[in-house]
């Protein structure tokens, strides 16, 4: 019996799509983490403003560059082996 085997286009774009798949859920919980910290230290009237919201900010604003310079990454690594 013969083997069927994949083209390698077809592996990369099966690969591709299970990376998009894990980073959707990376995503969803970096963003939930993220807006349950930013709910606890700036939406709680109680809380005084502190060194651990500007932490938080720096923190999150560096994680969702990382983000978007994957996701650039992956666009343009797609865009161009489609090419």
């Amino acid at each position: 019996m013969a083997s069927i085997r994949k083209s390698p286009l077809l592996s990369t774009l099966e690969h591709a799509s299970t990376s998009v798949d894990f980073s959707r859920t990376y995503m969803k919980q970096v963003v939930a983490i993220h807006q349950a910290m930013f709910e606890k230290l700036l939406f709680d009237e109680n809380e005084a403003v502190s060194l651990e919201l500007a932490e938080l900010f720096y923190d999150a604003g560096r994680t969702y560059l990382q983000i978007s310079e994957r996701i650039n990454e992956t666009c343009l690594s797609q865009h161009s082996f489609q090419d």
